[in-house]
């Protein structure tokens, strides 16, 4: 089945997608070192060819890279030389994410395809929040970078003497009633407030703001602020991804 694998290689999880053109029709993902989930993947859909992007440079994200050059005919790397349907506005491009590149170019290519032309904020709620903004014309402006949920109560219990390590699971009372909830409440609640304000003030500057929600947080997040009228995406890079490969392809560079 000829198709274009997509490869997001995180630093903990790797997520594969394979689309036919613009439909996605599976997505899978695994932890480095399970590459034969991999394996059994590319032996279902047996994509032509592959892009990816990769967060990290260890050996196991070598051996996901190794096995695509292996089992696809071509495979695209991106960087920030690579050809893509947006221009990047960050003063230095060479330090910025691949994965921020990819949801950045997702967004703004749904919304052209979905006829809602405007500027896009992508808010991917992983270990790290990153807000993304690439203006109405295509330019990627640059964004802001936040601790993620998790790393909020790891910081809050190991940079302190005697606080607990908690997580999401159970109440967030608006005012704690022991240091539990007070501690899941300052985080969780927390973190709606800054993204609910963060949202309004770029919405200051650019009015017909359409807000997309991606990552591991991205569901909850988008669950608990409907008021911004967002959209979640769960496979948002590999979308942007399939993206920058058929941009390519319609260009003559793969």
């Amino acid at each position: 089945m000829k198709g274009i694998l997509a490869i997001d290689n995180g630093n903990t999880w790797v997520k594969v997608a394979f689309f036919l053109g613009r439909e996605l029709v599976a997505a899978n993902r695994f932890k480095h070192g399970d590459e034969q989930v991999l394996e059994r993947f590319i032996s279902t859909y047996k994509p032509n060819s592959a892009i990816m992007c990769s967060t990290a440079s260890t050996p196991d994200s070598e051996a996901v890279a190794t096995l695509a050059l292996k089992r696809c005919r071509r495979v695209v790397s991106l960087n920030h030389d690579t050809p893509l349907p947006i221009t990047l506005g960050y003063r230095t491009p060479q330090t910025l994410g691949r994965d921020r590149i990819a949801t950045a170019v997702g967004a703004w290519c749904i919304t052209r395809e979905q006829h809602r032309p405007g500027d896009v904020l992508v808010i991917d709620a992983g270990t790290a929040i990153t807000y993304d903004l690439t203006t109405a014309d295509g330019n990627f402006a640059g964004g802001n970078i936040a601790p993620g949920v998790g790393l909020r109560f790891a910081a809050l219990h190991e940079h302190t003497g005697r606080l607990p390590l908690v997580d999401a699971a159970g109440e967030t009372p608006l005012v704690g009633y022991d240091t539990v909830t007070a501690m899941r409440s300052g985080v969780m609640l927390g973190v709606l407030g800054e993204v609910r304000s963060y949202v309004a003030d770029v919405k200051q500057h650019y009015p017909h703001l359409a807000v997309f929600f991606t990552g591991g947080d991205g569901k909850w997040l988008h669950d608990s602020l409907p008021a911004l009228g967002g959209y979640y995406q769960e496979h948002l890079a590999a979308e942007g991804l399939n993206r920058i490969y058929l941009y390519n392809q319609a260009n003559g560079n793969c």
